[in-house]
């Protein structure tokens, strides 16, 4: 028996992404953050390291649209969140 690879565990499935608004109601339940704290390490997302890591994607419906859909990556968050980089600190 072979130990998983290191590529193997960080296959994605689609359950791990999801829409920011449904990521905030799951993490305020979960007492995790609120949506103010949440809302602000969106806003900040280019200095905090949020988007470098993977933890946040933005989608444009098409290339003019002025705001991006904002997708979560729901372990690469816990791993964000876990391990700031650390300008965020």
């Amino acid at each position: 028996m072979t130990a998983p690879s290191p590529q193997a565990s960080n296959v994605l499935d689609l359950s791990d992404i999801i829409p920011f608004a449904d990521f905030c109601r799951e993490a305020e339940k979960k007492k995790l953050a609120t949506r103010a704290q949440l809302q602000w390490w969106m806003r900040y997302r280019d200095q905090n390291g949020l988007l470098a890591s993977g933890a946040v994607v933005e989608k444009r419906v098409n290339p003019t649209a002025k705001k991006p859909m904002l997708f979560v990556v729901r372990p690469r968050f816990v791993g964000w969140l876990t391990n700031p980089p650390p300008a965020a600190a």
